[in-house]
C-alpha cells in the first residue's frame, strides 16, 4: 500500500514546498519523562513512534501549517496529547521534557519557530551569564574590517574573539556553555546563517547581535531566508538606504560610514615600499574591475540595452544613475525577499564600471598608474597597469608617495564612500574624488577643493594637484585634521557601542 502524497505548504515567504517526513528531520534535546513536539511534520504516525508509549506529550504547530494539512492529519494524533497555544512555551515545562524540534518547520515559518527553537537550545546550552565588555567578531584574519574593529574594540576595553565565519555555527553552542559574550558584531552578515539560527540563539542567551552592512544592504539581505534581520540592529554605510529598509520592516537602524584607521595608515607608521617608488608625479588609481564572483551573483540579471544606453548618457554629463535610479527604471518596488533586487544592482554595477572607465580615460591625459586586476586590460587607454596591492601591505606607502590618488565611487552605494576617502588622508596622501553624495558628511569647503562632477573636469584638477605644492599642502593638512577629529574607527566604534547601549 502506497502512502498518500504529502501536501505542499505555502510558507511564510510565499513559497510552496513539500514538508519532508522522517526521523532525521527531528532534532532532539533534553531527557525529560514527558515529550514536547515543536512542529509535528506531515506524518502523524512518525510523531507517535518518536513519542513512544505511556508518556505525557505536549505539541505545538504553526496555525498555517496545521490548516494546510489533510483533514485526517490532526485526528490521527492521540487525543491524550495536549496542544499548546502557538508561541506559548511555559518555562517550567522545558526541564520536564524530551524536546523534538521539527527542523524543516524553521525553513517554512522562520519568524515563528526561530525564537522558539532558540529558547529550547539556550535552555539546554547556556550555563554562563553575560560577560560585560566581551565581543565575538566573525571574520578571517585579513577579512573586511576585522583587524580595524578588533583593535578598536580592544581599545574600548573589550575582550575580542575573532571566529572564522564558517565555524561560528559549530562553535557558538560550545562557547555558550563557558561564557556568554555581550556583543556579536557581524560585518555584512558574516557568521550569520540565512535562517537566523545563530542570531536567535545568541539573543536568547542575552547577547546583543548587530550587523554592519558595508556593502549594498539589499544585496546582503537577498541571501537571507528569514525576516530575523528586521528587528536586528543594522548599521549601514550609505544613508540613502534607510528609507527603503524601514519600508521593508527594519526597526533599528544607524547610519555608520566607513572611517580611517590611523594606527595603520599614519605617515610615520610605514617605510616606503618598492611599489611606491617613482609615483611622486603621477595620478594613481587603486581598485579592481569587479568584485569577487560578480558574474555568478548577477547571473540572469543583465539590464535591458536601452536602460544601459540611457545610463551611459547620464554618466557623460556628470549624472549618477545609481542603485535607486535603476530600481525605479526597472520598476522594482520590493527588494526582499528574493533576488529581484539584484537586477537593479547589476545595472548599477555595470554603470559604475563604465563610470570608472570614463574617469580613468580622462585621467590618462596625465601620467597615470593603475594598480588593479587584469580585468582593466582592454577597458583603458594604454597606461601603466600594475598588479593588485595588499591592503595591509604597501598600500599606505603608495597613497603617501603618489602625486595624487584618484577615487571613483561605485554606484551600488549611491551615497556611500570608499575607504580611500579616509585612508589616503590618514596616510599623508592627496585624494581626488568624484562628487558623490556621501561626501556630505565632510565640510563643503573641503569637498569643493578635491572633487569633480564630470570626467572632463578631472584633468585640470589633477594638474593643479601635481603642480601647486602650496595649495596641495594646505588642503591636505585641513583634510587630515578633519579625518582625525571625527572620522576614525575609534569614533565609529564609540557611536556603535552608544547606539547599542554597550558603551
Amino acid at each position: 500500500m502506497t502512502r498518500p502524497e504529502r501536501p505542499r505548504v505555502r510558507t511564510e515567504l510565499g513559497r510552496d514546498q513539500t514538508p519532508p517526513a522522517g526521523p532525521e528531520h527531528f532534532e532532539r534535546l533534553g531527557a525529560g519523562q514527558a515529550a514536547l513536539f515543536l512542529g509535528l511534520g506531515p506524518d502523524p504516525a512518525l510523531a507517535r513512534d518518536l513519542a513512544g508509549a505511556g508518556r505525557t506529550v505536549y505539541c505545538m504547530e504553526h496555525p498555517d501549517f496545521k490548516s494546510q494539512m489533510p483533514p485526517d492529519w490532526a485526528s490521527a494524533l492521540p487525543r491524550t496529547w495536549s496542544w499548546l497555544a502557538p508561541g506559548d512555551l511555559p518555562a517550567d515545562l522545558l526541564p520536564l521534557c524530551e524536546i523534538f524540534l521539527y527542523r524543516p518547520g524553521l525553513r517554512f515559518f522562520p519568524s515563528f519557530w526561530g525564537p522558539l527553537f532558540a529558547r529550547c537550545r539556550a535552555d539546554a546550552l547556556v550555563t554562563a551569564p553575560v560577560e560585560p565588555r566581551t565581543a565575538i567578531l566573525p571574520g578571517d584574519e585579513n577579512g573586511l574590517l576585522v583587524q580595524e574593529l578588533a583593535a578598536t574594540l580592544a581599545q574600548a576595553g573589550y575582550v575580542v574573539r575573532v571566529l572564522p565565519p564558517g565555524e561560528v555555527a559549530a562553535r557558538i553552542p560550545e562557547r555558550l556553555r563557558r561564557r556568554t559574550p555581550a556583543l556579536f558584531l557581524s560585518v555584512n552578515f558574516a557568521g550569520l546563517d540565512p535562517l537566523g539560527e545563530t542570531c536567535h540563539l545568541l539573543r536568547e542567551a542575552g547577547t546583543t547581535v548587530a550587523a554592519w552592512c558595508v556593502d549594498n544592504p539589499f544585496h546582503l539581505l537577498s541571501g537571507l531566508r528569514s525576516p530575523y534581520w528586521k528587528d536586528m540592529p543594522l548599521a549601514v554605510t550609505d544613508a540613502s538606504f534607510l528609507p527603503a529598509l524601514k519600508e521593508h520592516g527594519a526597526t533599528n537602524l544607524l547610519h555608520l560610514p566607513l572611517a580611517a584607521w590611523p594606527e595603520h595608515f599614519a605617515p610615520a607608521s610605514r617605510q616606503p615600499a618598492p611599489a611606491a617608488e617613482g609615483l611622486e608625479g603621477r595620478v594613481v588609481f587603486v581598485g579592481r574591475s569587479a568584485f569577487p564572483d560578480r558574474d555568478s551573483f548577477f547571473a540572469g540579471c543583465a539590464p535591458p540595452p536601452e536602460a544601459e544606453q540611457q545610463a551611459r548618457a547620464m554618466l557623460r554629463s556628470g549624472q549618477r544613475p545609481g542603485f535607486h535610479w535603476w530600481a525605479q527604471r526597472l520598476d522594482i518596488a520590493r527588494f526582499w525577499p528574493g533576488n529581484e533586487v539584484r537586477r537593479a544592482g547589476c545595472g548599477a554595477d555595470r554603470a559604475g564600471l563604465a563610470w570608472r572607465a570614463l574617469c580613468l580615460e580622462a585621467a590618462a591625459e596625465l601620467p597615470l598608474t593603475v594598480f588593479g586586476d587584469p580585468g582593466w586590460q582592454g577597458m583603458l587607454p594604454e597606461t601603466d597597469l600594475r598588479g593588485p596591492l595588499d591592503y595591509y601591505g604597501p598600500l599606505a606607502a603608495v597613497y603617501r608617495r603618489a602625486g595624487a590618488v584618484l577615487n571613483v565611487t561605485g554606484l551600488l552605494l549611491p551615497a556611500g564612500l570608499t575607504q580611500r576617502h579616509f585612508d589616503v588622508w590618514a596616510a599623508g596622501g592627496f585624494l581626488l574624488s568624484d562628487a558623490c553624495p556621501g561626501l556630505d558628511i565632510f565640510p563643503a569647503e573641503l569637498v569643493r577643493e578635491i572633487s569633480f562632477r564630470a570626467p572632463a573636469e578631472l584633468p585640470a584638477l589633477a594638474r593643479k594637484a601635481l603642480a601647486d605644492a602650496s595649495w596641495k599642502g594646505g588642503v591636505a593638512a585641513a583634510w587630515r585634521e578633519c579625518i582625525a577629529r571625527g572620522h576614525t574607527y575609534t569614533h565609529r566604534v564609540a557611536a556603535l557601542l552608544d547606539w547599542l547601549d554597550l558603551g
